[in-house]
């Protein structure tokens, strides 16, 4: 499809909107018609039907099409996919909007998948599930403070010599789990770990020997040289360390927020200006905002 932003979503969504219909009366059908029980399949099955929630939905839209042009080049809407939805939340989740803002994001981002569904004839997923996960370990909590008490203590308590070594990765690289997992081979330089983050940003992982080496190894023994772990199975880890070691579990993101803190002390006391220091980690960390890492640095 060709046409502006706003025009793109405007014709897209001309396929879910049904204004002067009953949503009541739509909810009995799509459960007795169509056997929707969650509040998932409802959505899949439900349209649009009020105009002030049409132009959130929309202008929502918007903003995430935007997100995916200006960072993946994305310049068809027909072309969504799930990295750039899950990509554009996850810049929302660093940014600290509220948990309740966030479920609207995700509300409208499910309906732009049925209308695109319905606009093109294929079948859309963006499966939001992990980065809803995310966000619940991140947004929901009221304090500040999101780092782990010992990070070190949680990492050597997990027994899974694979996640074990996942999660020392993160603390000493500051990593995300989308970052480690279905590593491949080529991906490793001399020194150094070459990821693609968000928006298809290309960083470089620092890691301890020790740990390069039993990722370098874990990948060369894997199918097809890649590295691929349950992420649902990798955080009952870090939930099991955490009971273990007796610390409140953060999620394997609280991983992230210990390497930045920690990067961020020894700079200052190499003599870096805290200007200078912020800018540092918020490289590391592949942001493209320094006032995004401000809230790991808390």
């Amino acid at each position: 499809m060709r046409g502006s932003v706003a025009y793109q979503v405007h014709e897209v969504f001309k396929s879910v909107l049904a204004f002067g219909t009953s949503k009541h009366e739509a909810k009995i059908a799509a459960r007795n018609e169509n056997n929707a029980r969650t509040w998932h399949e409802l959505g899949k099955n439900l349209l649009v039907y009020s105009y002030n929630t049409a132009d959130s939905y929309r202008d929502i839209s918007k903003e995430a099409f935007a997100f995916a042009k200006e960072n993946f080049g994305v310049k068809d809407i027909t072309k969504l996919e799930a990295q750039h939805i899950n990509a554009f939340l996850e810049s929302k989740i660093e940014a600290n909007v509220k948990y309740s803002t966030f479920q609207k994001y995700c509300a409208a981002l499910e309906k732009l998948e049925v209308a695109l569904s319905r606009y093109t004839g294929k079948e859309y997923n963006f499966d939001l599930s992990e980065t809803r996960e995310l966000a619940q370990q991140i947004l929901q909590k009221t304090d500040a403070h999101r780092a782990y008490e010992n990070p070190k203590k949680v990492v050597n308590a997990i027994e899974n010599n694979v996640y074990k070594t996942i999660a020392a990765a993160q603390l000493e690289s500051g990593a995300r789990v989308s970052e480690l997992n279905h590593l491949k081979i080529e991906q490793f330089k001399e020194n150094t770990i070459q990821v693609q983050g968000k928006g298809g940003k290309i960083r470089e992982l620092e890691l301890s020997k020790q740990t390069y080496n039993k990722l370098k190894s874990l990948v060369l023994s894997s199918e097809n040289q890649k590295l691929t772990f349950n992420t649902d199975a990798y955080r009952n880890e870090l939930k099991n360390a955490c009971k273990a070691t007796n610390q409140e579990y953060q999620g394997s993101h609280g991983l992230r927020w210990n390497y930045a803190q920690n990067l961020f002390k020894q700079l200052q006391q190499q003599g870096k200006t805290y200007e200078q220091s912020l800018s540092i980690v918020s490289e590391k960390l592949g942001h493209n905002r320094p006032d995004i890492t401000l809230h790991y640095l808390k």
